[in-house]
């Protein structure tokens, strides 16, 4: 019974603190130049056709565009080159010459909307897209872009991101959230389960943008990064709703200000980690191991259906599990560990052909 009431404790956590900071589904998204906009009318698909916002792409370009409401036309001009177009027409001028659209021009929410590809035959830019990630890119590389996919949840601040099939394992710049296990020993908090819950449910499976800082990896290899979805900060998020303190170290300090704001409003709301604590299981949260190298130790150890790096019991390194590069590991001396912090709580660092 106890442990049941601790489950729905964790559970009505979760309902308020996503009910309250939940992101939309999977937005489109448009990079101008690498660099992504900010739009009043997000994209979206009709009949099959993106339409994107005309005068932000245009704006970002360098265009100066006019609206005429008498005859619902817009005139765009950039370079010497004129761009004529009339809401609900499939029919546009450039320079006085007539291109056909895929899809007419449409008005939404006050914002004239055209097909992506207008962009490219209007103002001779290079429009692409990635249907993985729905995204318009403008003059933009995917590859330069900052945007990755959350594979996997580690704890409340440390996920694992892809991006071209390469993993990343990221910890949150400036934010620490209760942890399961300290100096080895496991922590039985519930705090540590909803934090953890929480990035699962908010992250897995969506794409976000990584902003680096001055010093891009820690000591142990991992990206430092503040994590973007749908331009919202969760650093910031994790910081004021409680899930998460400040934890900021030099010289990633870029929103150090902000974010000990954010902690005061909710430590002065005790909310969170900051409220009153929550009752302690009875029993562990995971299976967590060390093990003793003084000791005659035969492989394999741990559970390779559930972990998500290996080592081998005869090194101190800790590889990705796809790891087949030369000295391959031996059945006999695998050890399976079930966090990039299980390795380290074991002693292992990051392997030079993995990180």
């Amino acid at each position: 019974m106890k442990k049941i009431n601790i489950l729905l404790t964790v559970i009505m956590i979760l309902s308020v603190l996503i009910g309250n900071i939940a992101f939309a589904a999977e937005p489109i998204k448009v990079y101008v130049d690498n660099s992504r906009l900010d739009m009043e009318v997000m994209p979206q698909i009709q009949n099959g056709r993106t339409l994107v916002p005309l005068r932000a792409i245009f704006e970002a370009l360098g265009a100066k565009l006019n609206w005429d409401p008498g005859t619902r036309t817009v005139t765009g001009t950039k370079d010497g080159t004129v761009v004529t177009l009339t809401i609900d027409s499939k029919i546009a001028y450039i320079n006085g010459s007539a291109k056909e659209l895929d899809a007419p021009a449409v008005i939404v929410s006050g914002r004239t909307m055209v097909p992506a590809r207008f962009i490219a035959e209007s103002l001779g830019a290079q429009v692409g897209w990635d249907s993985n990630s729905k995204t318009v890119l403008v003059n933009s590389d995917i590859n330069e872009i900052m945007l990755y996919k959350i594979v996997r949840i580690i704890d409340g601040d440390t996920l694992v991101a892809s991006k071209n099939g390469a993993e990343e394992t990221v910890r949150l710049i400036g934010v620490d959230t209760p942890e399961i296990f300290v100096n080895g020993q496991q922590v039985n908090d519930p705090q540590a389960v909803a934090a953890l819950e929480y990035a699962k449910a908010a992250l897995t499976g969506r794409y976000a943008e990584l902003e680096l800082d001055i010093e891009e990896r820690d000591q142990y290899g991992r990206l430092l990064a503040y994590i973007w979805l749908d331009g919202i900060m969760l650093n910031k998020v994790l910081l004021e709703n409680g899930i998460a303190s400040v934890a900021t170290y030099p010289p990633n300090v870029k929103y150090l200000e902000e974010f000990t704001a954010l902690e005061s409003i909710a430590k002065e709301k005790k909310i969170g980690i900051w409220g009153n604590p929550l009752p302690q299981p009875s029993e562990p949260v995971s299976n967590l191991f060390v093990i003793d190298k003084t000791k005659a130790l035969s492989g394999p150890i741990g559970d390779p259906e559930t972990a998500q790096y290996k080592g081998s019991i005869k090194s101190d390194k800790y590889h990705k599990l796809y790891y087949t590069h030369p000295g391959q590991i031996s059945e006999e001396n695998l050890i399976y560990f079930e966090s990039l912090d299980h390795a380290i709580m074991n002693g292992y660092k990051p392997c030079g052909y993995c990180f």
